[in-house]
This record gives C-alpha cells, structure tokens and sequence, in this order.
C-alpha cells in the first residue's frame, strides 16, 4: 500500500546538506545524511554534529574500498551502473523487509506505470502468496494467457531475475516497453515452465460490476490503482439505478495500492467523520484517515476476501469490519499492515520504496503478518481451483450470494 509523497511528514524537517566526498562515499553517505541527518541550526554543537557525520561516512569506508579492489584487479569488465545498483540493493535487501526495495531508473518508471491504469506489459493480476509472487489471474485475450500463463502460477524469474517475494520487483521487471519480449518462468505444482511473452498495452479495468438477480449487485475490484475510487463510486450509482438492495464486493487476490483509494471507497459505506485506519511511524507520529461520507451508508454489504487480499483491501474490509458495515466471506487476509511510500531519489538514478509507518484498523487492530479471520470461512478445494472458473460454482461467491440474501430479508 503506498503513500502519496506529497503527505510525507518528514519532508518538513529535512533539509538538503551539501557534503563533497569521493564518490561512491559522496552517494551513499550524502543521500543517507541529506534524507535523515540532524539539521543543524545555530545553536547545534557544529563539532559533534560533524563528527556524527564522519561516523556515518566512516561506515562505508569499506564499500568504497571493494570499489577500488575490483576496479583494479577484476579480469572482466565492468559496468559501473550495476555495480551502484547493486550495492545500493544490498543495503535495503538488508533490512529483510520484502516490501523496502531501491529501483533503479528503469524500474521505477515501469512501477510507476503499473499504478496508473494504463502499462505495457503482459496482462496479469499478481499476488503475494505464502512469501511467493503469484498470478492471481490473467486478463482475458493478454499475451499471457495467450502463451498459456494460468491463475495459481509462482513467478520465479523474469529475464533471469529471481523474484523471490518481491512482488513490486515482478510488476517492474514485467511491465516493458511495447512489442518488447520478456522471458518468464514459472512454477506449476512440481513443473517449472518457461515463457517468452511479447508485451502490450493493458488498459486495466480495475472496477466490473453486475447484477446477479435478487436486486443482488456485485462488483469486483482488482487494484487500488491512481483514481480507482471515482469508478468505484460510478459502478455504484450504477447498480443502485437498478435495483441494487445489497452488494458482494469481490476483494479476492486484491494486492492494494494507492492509500488514499481505500480510505474513500470505505468511506463510500461509513459515516462522515468516523476513523477508517490510523497510522503510526517510526517517530511514534500518529496520522489519522477519517471518512468523508459516501453514496451507500447503510446498504447491506458482504466482502469475498482470500489469501491475495492484502494492503489497501485490508484497510476496507478491517474497517467496515470494526463498523459492522459488512460481513465477511472466504478464507483469511494476507496480513499487510504495513505502508509504503514510493518517491523518486534526487540523483536521478531511480526510486525507493520504505515502509514508513504500520496502520491499524478503528479499533486498534494491528493485521500485520496475522491477517483478517473472515466470519464465514470458505476455503477452495484442489478442484475448485483448477476447473474453469463459473460464478455458479464458486463456493464463496455462492455463500455470499446465501449471507446477503439473509441481510436484504
């Protein structure tokens, strides 16, 4: 789940030090100095403030070092920007945090991209599943379903790549100039099979709605991308206009986004004012997201969650959850209750992604690596999975379709 820059708190009390080091001690130590170093103001011990910094730039000595060692006694070439990358991943690898990553330029325009509707890539929805980037689904007529990508495969390696539990890495490495090929491989049940893919232009359609009878509305929502609310609110209006008496909201594989989307399509379902989630960041700053109010307080609402539904999707079903707004169906969240924020690095050599803060739920949940118990567990058998998918049996569609009924009634 990603905060917008724009909010970040800490840009207010950092400013920019100008530090002339060699360098790579110059990038490393002044981009950490710059982002999180003490202002000094004029009444700063000046000495004791410097010889902090000389700590911190003591500290990369080493780096610097191996720099030197392999440029003169490496036997192949060397391609400096790798190298850079590389050390740069170490550091946030490091922290062992799967969701803290460095892209470097590249990366960072095609994560970016992902997140605003319209990207070139393959046509697949992915997910985090136990530690594993997984195709949650494929969209219909894609390059991957083309070449024979299917629902419930892990991603192991993209253009060489391990992906590991990086799911931003996949979107990024996926995601590519058009007619461009990428090489993809995957894991099936015992089976590892490799894919060449030729990207396209997706429009993703992160809101499908429909009737299914009973003045029963349903509608799917697969991303919390840029804007998403707006449609939400129209898919809405829409189903209301005919007849809508309850809604299932399909939450399934649902891996999050944009903040900001979940606080106003939850806010579409709870009071003006109420608090929707707060967070809390590593100085112990509390910011609070309350409801603006929205078009369908009151409607009888079930949520469809899974193992995918993770970040952004938690943020609305622990909310309307704590309201007792909605009831909800199918198996256990993924657990995310972690936000990120996503920003551009000043050098130009690409972006960051840090966990900046952990949210909780109105009540004070904290659904970090724990998740959210649904009230009416469903799980998929082996079966379910693997026929063709039809709303008519799936078991947790049908056992939403079951609880709304009685919520209309």
């Amino acid at each position: 789940m990603y905060q917008s820059s724009k909010n970040n708190k800490m840009k207010k009390i950092i400013k920019p030090l100008g530090i002339i080091l060699s360098i790579l001690v110059a990038f490393f130590a002044g981009n950490y100095i710059t982002r999180y170093g003490i202002v000094i103001g004029k009444n700063s011990n000046k000495y004791g403030t410097l010889l902090k910094y000389a700590d911190d730039v003591e500290q990369f000595k080493g780096l610097y070092e191996v720099k030197e060692d392999l440029e003169k006694l490496y036997v192949g070439d060397i391609d400096q920007e790798k190298l850079v990358d590389g050390a740069i991943k170490g550091m946030t690898n490091s922290l062992n945090d799967p969701y803290t990553v460095f892209m470097n330029k590249e990366e960072y325009d095609r994560f970016m991209q992902s997140n605003s509707g319209e990207f070139k890539g393959i046509g697949v929805y992915v997910k985090l599943e136990d530690d594993k980037v997984v195709v949650d689904s494929t969209i219909s007529g894609g390059p991957a379903e083309k070449v024979g990508i299917k629902g419930g495969d892990v991603i192991l390696k993209v253009d060489g790549e391990e992906v590991g539990s990086d799911q931003s890495k996949a979107v990024a490495l996926i995601t590519g100039a058009e007619n461009s090929q990428v090489n993809i491989i995957v894991g099936r049940k015992d089976t590892e099979l490799e894919f060449n893919v030729t990207r396209e232009t997706i429009k993703t359609v992160s809101v499908k709605n429909e009737m299914l009878g009973n003045n029963i509305g349903y509608i799917n929502l697969s991303t919390f991308n840029k804007d998403v609310s707006v449609d939400f609110v129209k898919a809405l209006e829409e189903l209301k206009g005919k007849g809508m008496k309850g809604l299932i909201l399909d939450l399934r594989g649902n891996g999050g986004g944009y903040l900001v989307e979940a606080i106003n399509i939850a806010s579409q379902f709870i009071p003006k004012g109420e608090v929707i989630t707060y967070r809390i960041d590593k100085y112990e700053s509390k910011e609070i997201s309350k409801s603006e109010g929205g078009v369908a307080i009151g409607l009888p609402l079930v949520i469809l969650t899974d193992g995918g539904t993770a970040s952004a999707s938690e943020v609305v079903t622990g909310a309307l959850k704590d309201y007792n707004a909605a009831v909800t169906v199918g198996t256990t969240t993924f657990g995310k209750g972690v936000v990120q924020l996503p920003f551009e690095l000043k050098s130009g050599i690409g972006g960051l992604k840090v966990t900046v803060s952990k949210y909780y739920t109105p009540k004070g949940e904290d659904i970090n690596k724990k998740g959210i118990i649904p009230d009416y567990e469903v799980k998929l058998t082996e079966e379910d999975v693997n026929k063709e998918y039809s709303k008519d049996t799936d078991p947790q569609l049908q056992k939403g379709i079951e609880v709304i009924k009685d919520m209309i009634n």
